[in-house]
């Protein structure tokens, strides 16, 4: 399916539902312990942060699996590498619902490992596959596959856990996994092994050259800020409105799930404003919505739905417009992988930081506007950043 192929590029259809499928299993599998943490933390006899375990490990497998991540798509090509990371979902999702602790534990650092490969690959077949005009598109739709798969399972696992119990309930999920490594497995039938084209010392020097480029520090650090942002939001904004708001724990969790519902809105329209406007214009826009969530949280938290809508359609159009530069600005495939493991490697070590710090603010001070003040800071870097980033991308001619 990528560029390598002597047929040319795959039907845009057959591209965009690939890279949708295995979108809708990049996060979904993460969030699938929160919602019955109480069914799982009684039936594991594990303490608070023994389950906190189960949920953070996979984003700091995320940054530290990255360079990993890198070796198995250059080595197997990135469509079957993808193969590789639907395979180790299906097997960490199962495995996670089966045994004790131990066996829970090990399967989550599986499932981090194995996602980080889509990661990483996902961004490599947009470059190779999809025509320059098209890739912030796609690039949007699998983000919306992203933030879909993430609702869909927030939403349904407690449910589905009333009737099966929590093993069944996050086993039931892997029914996703397995539908998408179906169609890539029909896809890759019958085609030749396709690796990225690396000559001998290519990619010692590669990489010399790659990291004496500025755009790769810049997405990487607007990355981190985006990641540090919705992660430490995602971890604490249902305490916070809970404290602020008197909102008791159930009330406060559905409304800081506008906050994830709203991601789907700004991935899906953050591609349209990003054909219209221009990526530099469609990034800033979001980095002004970024910055409006935790002001607005501070100034007036009663508007909780309002910010939470800002900043949801923040998160979407965020991941959107940060890898739409990624692959606009990619030489070539082999440049698409080492930019999309490095930018993720450096952003989800900062995110995996993020629940913690944000925690540690809060406790420390007794209230909620230094954890609020350490997110204005890193939206800000998101939107001053990654404005310098979109113009040293658009200085550049992709081939």
């Amino acid at each position: 399916m990528t560029g390598a192929q002597s047929t040319g590029r795959p039907a845009l259809a057959v591209v965009v539902a690939a890279v949708v499928l295995v979108g809708l299993n990049l996060r979904g599998p993460l969030v699938a312990v929160p919602p019955v943490a109480g069914a799982v933390r009684a039936d594991l006899g594990i303490s608070a942060p023994q389950l906190g375990l189960l949920t953070s490990i996979p984003v700091l497998c995320f940054g530290l699996g990255a360079p990993l991540a890198l070796l198995v798509v250059r080595r197997l090509g990135a469509e079957r590498a993808v193969l590789v990371c639907l395979a180790g979902i299906v097997v960490g999702v199962l495995l996670r619902s089966t045994g004790g602790f131990g066996l829970a534990l090990a399967a989550t650092v599986l499932l981090g490992l194995a996602i980080t490969v889509g990661n990483v690959a996902v961004p490599v077949l947009i470059r190779a596959d999809v025509a320059p005009r098209g890739r912030g598109t796609v690039t949007g739709l699998y983000s919306s596959g992203l933030n879909t798969g993430t609702m869909l399972t927030s939403v349904g696992t407690a449910p589905l856990a009333e009737l099966v119990g929590w093993r069944g309930a996050t086993a039931a999920w892997d029914v996703l996994a397995l539908v998408a490594a179906g169609y890539w497995l029909v896809l890759l039938r019958g085609r030749r092994r396709d690796v990225l084209p690396l000559a001998a010392g290519e990619p010692r020097a590669a990489a010399r050259r790659d990291l004496a480029d500025a755009l790769p520090w810049l997405l990487a650090v607007t990355f981190s800020a985006q990641a540090f942002s919705y992660y430490g939001l995602t971890a604490w904004l249902p305490s916070l409105l809970s404290d602020e708001l008197g909102l008791p724990p159930s009330g406060a969790g559905d409304a800081s799930a506008i906050f994830q519902i709203a991601g789907l809105l700004g991935s899906t329209l953050v591609p349209v404003a990003t054909g219209r406007i221009g990526p530099r214009r469609a990034l800033l826009a979001v980095g002004v919505l970024w910055v409006v969530l935790p002001i607005g949280l501070l100034l007036a938290p009663g508007l909780f739905a309002l910010w939470s809508v800002v900043g949801g359609a923040a998160q979407g159009g965020g991941f959107s417009a940060i890898f739409a530069i990624l692959v606009v600005a990619a030489r070539d495939e082999r440049h698409s992988a080492f930019l999309s493991a490095f930018v993720q490697g450096v952003g989800y070590v900062v995110a995996a930081a993020a629940p913690t710090l944000v925690g540690a603010l809060h406790a420390g001070s007794g209230g909620w506007a230094a954890p609020l003040l350490a997110v204005v800071v890193s939206t800000s870097l998101f939107l001053v950043v990654g404005g310098f980033a979109a113009v040293s991308a658009a200085r550049r001619t992709p081939s």
